[in-house]
């Protein structure tokens, strides 16, 4: 029994001990979860180029790295909360502007002060966004409405939906019609030549009567006269 209560002390100290160390080492492990926690929210993301990438269902979007949103904001501003979801589009400290990739309009690329700090990407006026759900290039889980806006894929084209080309008749021959058959215009029968007419006939011309001379009687001695 004297034993026993010698060792007691010893025992509850020993323990005592453990749950002290044990109590530290639960602190410094949640102090680092919240530090990482915190590197998490307040660490900015940057980029330097805005590209694109083929979407099936919307087209071509904007994507750096992942896809980009654009905010079209209510009445509840993007802040501490929202940017944990939505980190903004940052350009690295130091550089002045962003590079458009394939198929981006450059002068549609602009900076704006970031909320935070540095300098926030934005095209055609509207600011660009990250969402944390979307981990490899191209994924939209993005597009959605929520207190803080509508938050939308920047579309640069648009993906038209299929349509079938109409079917066509196959072509048909024209029928074939025969000219009119034309008579050989009528061609009037040669003119009679005028029945010829004879030249009047003239009389014999008519030899002047001879007339003779009056007879004379000579005494004759004898005879007659014819």
């Amino acid at each position: 029994m004297v034993g026993v209560s010698v060792n007691a002390p010893r025992w509850r100290s020993a323990l005592a001990g453990v749950v002290a160390a044990v109590v530290v080492v639960a602190a410094l492990a949640a102090s680092t979860v919240r530090a990482n926690a915190a590197d998490a929210v307040v660490r900015p993301r940057t980029a330097t180029r805005i590209s694109t990438v083929d979407n099936p269902k919307l087209g071509r979007i904007l994507v750096a790295g992942t896809t980009v949103y654009a905010l079209t904001a209510s009445t509840t501003p993007c802040r501490a909360a929202c940017l944990k979801a939505w980190t903004p589009v940052l350009l690295p400290h130091g550089v002045k502007a962003p590079t458009a990739g394939a198929g981006v309009d450059r002068s549609k690329l602009a900076t704006a002060a970031a909320a935070t700090r540095g300098r926030q990407i934005t095209y055609s006026g509207k600011r660009l966004y990250w969402f944390a759900h979307d981990t490899a290039r191209g994924q939209v889980h993005g597009n959605m409405r929520n207190r803080w806006g509508t938050w939308s894929a920047v579309v640069v084209t648009a993906t038209a939906p299929a349509t079938d080309a109409p079917a066509t008749a196959p072509p048909t021959d024209a029928p074939t019609t025969a000219p009119p058959a034309t008579d050989a215009p009528a061609t009037a029968p040669p003119a009679a030549a005028p029945p010829a007419t004879e030249a009047p006939a003239t009389a014999p011309p008519t030899e002047p009567p001879t007339t003779r001379p009056p007879s004379t009687t000579t005494p004759g001695t004898g005879g007659v006269a014819f």
